[in-house]
């Protein structure tokens, strides 16, 4: 496929989630999705998914937001898709509209690319379903029999401790990394390298006393960082954010995702409370 026939698709998802958004009804309960558009959402999520990993290239963090906010959208009462997480889906189509229009050589093949093979989008998928639900995880871990101990996540070596213990579900070689800059009163903190993918992935925990503005700036310290890496390809940027205190994680994620041309960057910011 050639790059406008991808756009004219692309262009025709976002027009038919935009008339799915205007069959939104409102009720005293809210907006609510007209059945036969929800059943067509699930389809769209999947196809869109789905088309992205096959036919556009380094672009399958895309394709993960999609399944994302597809799932964050169903969880409601009603278990129906929210108006919100339409609109968000279709924001991430027309963003990808804008990165191909801009960015045409997406599509030419480069020897320092690395492809993701399917031994490997098979590993991106684990890290997908790990952060699509690692706040369940922690929810689920404080329901234990006779409130017996457990590990509760407090503060962000719990998140470590917590996504490491996830990942030895995918991962046989998961390193520490050691390549932290130093933030002003802030501790020296251990990220982790999985070379199986050429992957570094940078855990954060949201506080009270760390700003949205002083969380973009250290993120964006490690881009800059870890772009230097002789084993990172890419950078995912896990943010943990329970009491939800970044008031747009989406602008956020957009912004600190794929902000460099030398390194294939993805911010993740969970759960995202509308």
């Amino acid at each position: 496929m050639n790059i406008e026939q991808i756009i004219t698709t692309l262009n025709q998802y976002v027009d038919e989630l935009e008339g799915i958004l205007h069959r939104f009804k409102k009720t005293r309960d809210g907006l609510n999705i007209d059945l036969e558009d929800g059943y067509r959402l699930r389809e769209i999520a999947i196809e869109l998914a789905d088309y992205i990993r096959d036919h556009i290239p380094n672009s399958i963090h895309y394709a993960s937001m999609i399944t994302q906010y597809y799932n964050q959208g169903i969880t409601n009462w009603l278990g129906s898709s929210s108006y919100a997480s339409v609109r968000d889906i279709q924001g991430v189509a027309k963003s990808l509209i804008k990165r191909i229009e801009r960015n045409p050589s997406l599509f030419e093949t480069s020897p320092e690319k690395i492809k993701v093979q399917n031994e490997e989008k098979k590993k991106f998928e684990g890290i997908e379903i790990i952060t699509n639900r690692f706040h369940a995880v922690v929810m689920q871990l404080r329901q234990r029999h006779n409130g017996r101990n457990t590990l509760d996540v407090n503060d962000e070596y719990d998140v470590q401790d917590l996504f490491h213990a996830l990942l030895t579900l995918f991962f046989n070689d998961i390193r520490k990394e050691e390549w932290n800059p130093t933030y002003a009163g802030g501790a020296s903190r251990s990220d982790f390298l999985l070379p199986e993918i050429n992957t570094v992935i940078e855990i954060k925990k949201t506080r009270k006393s760390m700003s949205t503005k002083e969380l973009g700036e250290q993120l964006l310290v490690d881009i800059a960082k870890y772009k230097k890496h002789p084993q990172c390809s890419r950078l995912i940027c896990f943010v943990y954010d329970p009491e939800g205190r970044i008031t747009n994680p989406r602008g956020l994620e957009n912004d600190l995702s794929n902000c460099d041309s030398d390194i294939d960057v993805r911010t993740i910011i969970v759960p995202k409370h509308i």
